[in-house]
């Protein structure tokens, strides 16, 4: 099987690239953003047809939800336009497709765990655009008849990119204080595991809308005191509210992903998300 990663020096690209090197018959490339910048559509179906991969793993995009207030156009030129010219370069390559989302294309009124077919309701520029990207991806291969998968996944951590766990591991060390929303609830995720289901479901034929992400639920303060508890530190975060906090994006308060659909699929449980953090502070510490 061989993968075409975009993203592939982001935190979950460079996952996906790590865990194929341990996977007999499997095999990725990542193209750089010079090489393949994915909002060139000649770019990207020059590169993919190139590649000849068997499945494109997109992951490259605006990730920062804050600044995508004030750039929502940039926003939706990266995230809409550019999955639509990497879904079409993959369709043109014969090449199955699997798109990575975000559980913020929801606005949390629901309140209990969100299925892979409930409506979607974005909240700020970020989520709107992301919500574009999934529509633009499935435009193209409704079309083509693709082999595709929307991921939807959220509060990603791992190797590869700073993130939630090194700003708080580094913070806590430097004993400088640490206001952390307490009222918005999701589900922490471990990289690694995030590619391990991505890449089971693609070899177990799985198509359409699929969440991932690890078990269990926390608040993004109860992430935080877990983190400082699991590395063996001193000095616990404030909570505050998201309204105290004051971001300029608005974030949705529940966006906790349904996985029963993707654990039958699996045959398999996710890891309780703090039993992955424990794992992942291990590895670090003895690397």
């Amino acid at each position: 099987m061989k993968l075409l990663v975009t993203g592939g020096a982001g935190l979950l690209g460079s996952e996906f690239v790590r865990a194929v090197r341990h996977r007999d018959g499997w095999e990725a490339v990542a193209p750089s953003r010079a090489d393949m910048d994915i909002t060139d559509a000649s770019a990207c179906a020059r590169v993919v047809a190139a590649a000849s991969p068997d499945w494109v793993i997109h992951c490259a995009g605006f990730t920062k939800v804050d600044p995508a207030e004030s750039e929502p156009d940039e926003a939706m030129r990266v995230n809409r336009d550019g999955s639509a010219n990497v879904a079409r370069a993959a369709a043109d390559a014969g090449a199955g497709i699997a798109h990575i989302s975000t559980d913020y294309v929801f606005d949390g009124s629901k309140g209990e765990p969100y299925l892979p077919n409930d409506p979607v309701a974005p909240m700020g520029a970020y989520a709107k655009s992301k919500v574009a990207a999934e529509e633009a991806v499935l435009s193209v291969v409704r079309t083509d008849e693709a082999p595709h998968m929307i991921v939807r996944t959220g509060w990603l951590y791992g190797h590869g990119r700073r993130d939630f766990v090194d700003l708080v591991l580094d913070r806590t060390a430097a004993g400088d204080p640490l206001r952390i929303v307490d009222d918005q609830w999701g589900r922490p995720t471990w990289t690694r595991n995030v590619v391990g289901a991505v890449l089971d479901l693609i070899d177990g034929g799985s198509r359409g809308v699929v969440n991932v992400s690890d078990g269990g639920v926390a608040t993004w303060h109860g992430f935080a005191t877990a983190i400082v508890e699991e590395a063996g530190l001193r000095g616990l975060p404030e909570a505050v509210s998201s309204r105290d906090y004051g971001a300029p994006a608005e974030r949705p308060l529940y966006t906790v992903l349904d996985l029963v659909a993707t654990e039958e699929e699996l045959g398999r449980e996710m890891m309780p998300w703090r039993d992955a953090l424990r794992t992942y502070l291990d590895e670090r510490s003895s690397a």
